[in-house]
């Protein structure tokens, strides 16, 4: 007779299932954890694109299963410490080792870009004041290239210089067609003037005009072209020997006006002036308050007169200025004048 089982057959088929059931879950599980563990990134290595896999956790670990190799001075985006994702792009560009040469003096420097310009710019050097450089400065950089820039230093000149003056003529009817006079001397101004300079090697470049200060303004020469007849001009030669004659100059205050021209003695009456004179061409009609009576003045365009009359409308900055006849004053009208105030 057969010996029994210590326990039921169906239990024994458990246990065995188990048994087999648990080595199959670990294998799996491995299998499982490994795929999720592998992350898919793009690697960029100085513009070249490749595509890796890797169960790295971190950018470094990523560059190591590439075999990309990177010093310090190497520029890795993002950086290589920062934890790795899946689906994660690593630029990684390599910095190139070129000789700057300033003024004789050599330095190492290791530039992440691609031309001379920007290796200049690495090491402080301003492009815009070094335009002299071997090779030019659109040249692609290579391993060990030398560059040679020229040392520059910008120079700021003050300078005090003249300003000319202008020289103006003006018709006047109170000289001989053809006849001229000076009426105003002209007198030169002064500004200052701040120029850059670039030196070179210490060789000295064209100047540049930065800004200009006006200390004094010039003053125009005012030349007198006479446009009378000679007859007129013989009638006017009196009032103009008058204004002469009292030993003024020319050089006086200037003051802008509003002239009207006038002739009283028109309608063949003599008019008397506020000053007990005849009116005729000389006569000026004035604001007793703003040009004193007895003034000499010299008028653009009119010729010399004297302050010697009022008038009811001759308010602030307005004067009358006496014609011999009422065409010349017509044609005279209403103007504006820098007038001179002899003195």
């Amino acid at each position: 007779m057969g010996a029994r089982p210590v326990r039921p057959a169906r239990f024994l088929h458990t246990q065995q299932l188990f048994a087999a059931i648990v080595p199959a879950a670990v294998v799996v599980l491995s299998i499982t954890g490994f795929v999720w563990a592998q992350k898919s990134v793009t690697v960029i290595v100085d513009g070249d694109t490749r595509q890796l896999t890797t169960q790295a956790t971190d950018v470094a670990g990523a560059l190591r299963d590439a075999r990309v190799a990177f010093e310090a001075h190497d520029l890795v985006t993002p950086s290589a410490s920062s934890e790795l994702s899946d689906g994660e792009t690593i630029v990684v560009r390599h910095a190139i080792p070129v000789t700057l040469k300033v003024s004789g003096e050599s330095i190492r420097i290791a530039v992440v870009g691609h031309t001379v310009a920007d290796a200049l710019v690495a090491a402080g050097v301003d492009l815009s004041d070094s335009p002299a450089v071997t090779p030019e400065i659109t040249a692609p950089l290579s391993c060990g290239m030398e560059i040679v820039a020229p040392r520059t230093v910008v120079r700021v000149i003050e300078k005090t210089v003249p300003l000319a003056f202008r020289t103006v003529k003006q018709s006047d009817p109170g000289l001989a067609r053809g006849k001229r006079e000076t009426v105003a001397k002209g007198r030169p101004g002064r500004a200052v003037r701040v120029y850059r300079m670039l030196v070179t090697d210490g060789l000295e470049g064209s100047r540049v005009l930065v800004s200009e200060r006006v200390l004094a303004r010039p003053i125009d020469r005012v030349i007198a072209v006479g446009s009378a007849s000679r007859s007129s001009a013989t009638k006017r030669a009196s009032a103009t020997r008058v204004a002469r004659a009292s030993g003024a100059k020319v050089a006086g205050q200037r003051m802008t006006v509003t002239a009207t021209g006038y002739a009283p003695g028109s309608d063949g009456v003599d008019w008397c002036t506020a000053t007990g004179g005849r009116a005729g061409f000389g006569v000026v009609a004035v604001d007793p308050d703003v040009i004193p009576l007895g003034t000499h003045l010299y008028i653009p365009g009119y010729g010399y007169g004297i302050a010697s009359d009022t008038g009811g409308a001759i308010k602030g900055s307005r004067i009358d200025l006496c014609f011999e006849n009422r065409a010349e004053a017509m044609i005279w009208g209403r103007r504006s004048v820098s007038v001179v105030v002899l003195k």
